[in-house]
């Protein structure tokens, strides 16, 4: 049915306003000229305004017009029609329907799943209806937490319209994602048919703001800082070494850049960067203020002409007074990296910062670093052979896919390219600072002010507590096979000398403590013994993750490509060496396989693990130790 004849059959769809309409100050900044321009031609054409008056007054077509109509007359799927919110630019109305099947022969799939959980949920009614049960009555909780609390009972229903090699079941996380974007995005759509819909967002929000931005004017260095990750305009190819001592190479990809960066100064305090990913997780986050709060080196360059001005660098290496200084309050926006327990917990914990959530889709109020982030692409990674414009013709993109592939680099040498840029940018004068540079001006407030600082004596050694994780763990083991004490974290399986011994302990509760970006195989345990706790030293990995030093990062890539494709651990070796061999025998042929081993980054040689020097003094007398 054509748009006159709907408007022909149901005439009140022309009382526009019936219409629903969003707020103004809801829409970004930069979209509501267009939006108002949209709404007026739309409103001039069903009051009988012809289509030559339409496209002198607006410079919208008839076929826009239509277009634009048929947007805002559809229905949402609660039934509600979109109205108005149609015509706000960039948002999707209609989403992805796939119409082919799921190739359930492959098990633990993470790509080519486009579409399939909403197919799954327009076949099964009795699915969409649990689910928005539950996302619609469950109150100020996040969309993840109603996830976590559903997904078994979810899952036990999807058993019962789908086989067990079927999706959700054949891949990597059992549809536990797309839940809570389903969760998500059912929200939106009936928050926005509400009325008061000020007072429906000040409930949705998790938790309170615990601190509000000042005015730049009013700040000193380090006082408050704002943080963001950006996906960079630009491609690269990666090249490494295979196993024949030959150059292969990546696939094209591009990264994320994570900044932190002073409100007072606008220097960038620390970064950190993640290959190829579609997101960034929150030990990413972590790590760009690590980064800030280690004393900065300058890299040895080797890339021609690539080099760092006179008084580049970051605080922490060129600013005497800055090194080990923290920051007061950090502006986040409502990333779930930013939100993750990890951030929180080390930010305020272990940093005494004060963290401030901006209003979702409102980038104003980080205004700094989204200048930042805009600076660097224009006068930085635009400008490099394999850069391009998003916004521009598609032969821009593929010549930068071509640039990347005649400009291959090594890990090192694109580390090299980010730090001396980023490095640069904090040796540029500023209008806004006097024509100073940000480490200039950092540098003259401390020879000016007297004030306290937050400072640390050992700062690089103190960073390392923010990549620190504890866990409450469960002591295992016994049973039938009798088998000895363990706990078990990241499919690995610990345990020492002393943990054996425990046996009347299974079942007791232990707090474990791992350094993600440090060597995995070992973590440190502690039980509870009344008031106190009991150190258990250093638990070890088991089989087949005891040999190869590894990181976290590195096991959980390990992990999911086991999901994937099997890997056959041999005698005398363990599933680090076993994944870094098959991934280089097959870099020959595979480049998708050469990526895998450069985002899992170096891996250090095997180590045969080694009998503790003071064993006796940490083994217990008897054979086991009783707690009361």
């Amino acid at each position: 049915m054509s748009i006159a004849e709907r408007l022909a059959m149901t005439p009140e769809l022309r009382d526009t306003a019936r219409w629903e309409r969003p707020r103004e100050k809801d829409i970004t900044k930069g979209d509501v000229e267009e939006y108002l321009r949209r709404k007026r031609a739309v409103t001039a054409y069903l009051n009988g305004v012809s289509f030559a008056l339409i496209k002198n007054d607006y410079g919208y077509s008839k076929s826009q017009i239509y277009r634009m109509l048929r947007r805002a007359l559809s229905s949402r799927p609660n039934g509600s029609m979109y109205g108005f919110h149609a015509l706000i630019p960039g948002v999707s109305i209609m989403p992805y329907t796939r119409t082919s099947p799921i190739n359930s022969e492959l098990a633990a799939q993470t790509k080519g799943l486009a579409g399939a959980f909403m197919q799954l949920m327009a076949e099964n009614e009795s699915l969409y209806r649990y689910a928005e049960k539950h996302a619609l009555s469950s109150g100020t909780r996040s969309a993840a937490a109603v996830a976590r609390a559903i997904r078994a009972d979810f899952l036990k229903k999807c058993a019962k319209v789908r086989a067990p090699n079927q999706y959700p079941f054949n891949t990597d996380d059992r549809g536990a994602r797309a839940l809570v974007r389903f969760i998500e995005r059912l929200r939106e759509e009936h928050y926005a048919t509400m009325n008061g819909r000020e007072e429906v967002e000040g409930a949705t929000i998790a938790q309170p703001l615990t601190g509000q931005p000042s005015g730049t004017l009013r700040l000193r260095p380090f006082e408050e800082a704002e943080h963001d990750g950006h996906n960079g305009d630009f491609y690269f190819v990666i090249k490494t070494r295979g196993r024949g001592g030959e150059w292969v190479y990546t696939t094209p990809m591009r990264l994320w850049l994570l900044l932190l960066i002073d409100r007072a100064s606008r220097a960038i305090l620390g970064y950190a960067y993640r290959l190829g990913s579609t997101n960034y997780p929150a030990i990413s986050v972590m790590r760009s203020f690590v980064h800030a709060l280690t004393p900065w080196v300058p890299k040895d360059l080797t890339l021609p002409s690539l080099f760092y001005k006179e008084g580049a660098g970051f605080p922490s290496g060129v600013v005497p007074r800055a090194r080990g200084r923290l920051i007061d309050l950090v502006c986040f926006d409502g990333a779930k990296a930013n939100t993750a327990k990890v951030t929180m917990q080390g930010l305020t914990t272990v940093l005494g910062a004060t963290i401030n959530y901006g209003r979702v889709r409102q980038p104003t109020a980080r205004p700094f670093i989204e200048r930042l982030n805009q600076t660097l692409e224009t006068h930085g990674f635009r400008r490099l052979p394999m850069g391009f414009n998003p916004r521009g013709p598609k032969e821009e993109r593929e010549g930068a896919l071509k640039a990347a592939g005649e400009h291959a680099l090594t890990s090192e040498e694109l580390e090299q390219v980010i730090d001396v840029m980023l490095a640069n940018y904090n040796a540029d004068p500023h209008d806004a600072l006097v024509n100073r540079s940000p480490n200039e001006y950092i540098a003259m407030w401390d020879r000016q002010t007297v004030s306290p600082l937050r400072r640390l004596e050992e700062p690089a050694e103190f960073a390392q507590k923010l990549l620190r994780l504890e866990f409450i763990k469960t002591i295992r083991g016994g049973g039938e096979s009798q088998r000895p004490p363990y706990v078990e974290l990241w499919d690995a399986r610990y345990t020492n000398d002393v943990l054996r011994k425990m046996k009347d302990s299974i079942g007791k509760k232990v707090r474990v403590v791992a350094d993600v970006d440090g060597d995995i195989r070992l973590i440190r345990a502690f039980l509870r013994r009344g008031s106190k706790e009991l150190p258990l030293g250093i638990l070890k990995a088991g089989p087949p993750w005891h040999l190869t030093p590894h990181t976290l990062e590195q096991r959980q890539t390990i992990r999911r490509a086991n999901k994937a494709t099997k890997l056959v651990v041999k005698p005398g070796s363990d599933m680090v060496q076993t994944f870094r061999h098959v991934r280089e025998r097959e870099a020959m042929e595979r480049r998708s396989a050469v990526n895998q081993l450069v985002k899992v980054g170096r891996i250090a040689d095997p180590q045969v693990l080694r009998q503790e020097r003071d064993a006796k003094s940490r083994v217990a007398k008897k054979d086991w130790i009783k707690l009361k």
